[in-house]
């Protein structure tokens, strides 16, 4: 085994260790924290904010087509209650704005 491969080696398995063991001691600092209920409040809406953080950024960077696709995300799930329906006509959309009228 030459120095390069060794040292691949090396990397990734320190990389892999300090990736699990953030899960471990976020797992072990969870336990924790949700006894205080203002930690838990906030935990609470950690997810749909960060959804937002994501989502958001992508519908203004897509411009017009990303606001009138997410406008009939929120109308198709409004009156079908479909996630699959709402996704693929919004995804067509997208696709047919791009290709046609830009």
């Amino acid at each position: 085994m030459d120095s390069f491969t060794f040292s691949a080696l090396a990397i990734i398995f320190l990389v892999a260790l300090g990736t699990y063991s953030l899960r471990v001691f976020g797992i072990l600092l969870s336990s924790k924290l949700s006894k205080n209920k203002k930690i838990e409040l906030f935990l609470d809406y950690l997810p749909s904010t960060l959804l937002l953080a994501l989502v958001f950024p992508s519908i203004i960077k897509e411009g017009v087509a990303g606001v009138i696709a997410s406008l009939l995300i929120v109308l198709i799930m409004y009156r079908t209650n479909n996630v699959l329906l709402s996704m693929c006509v919004s995804i067509l959309f997208i696709a047919l704005f791009r290709n046609y009228m830009t």
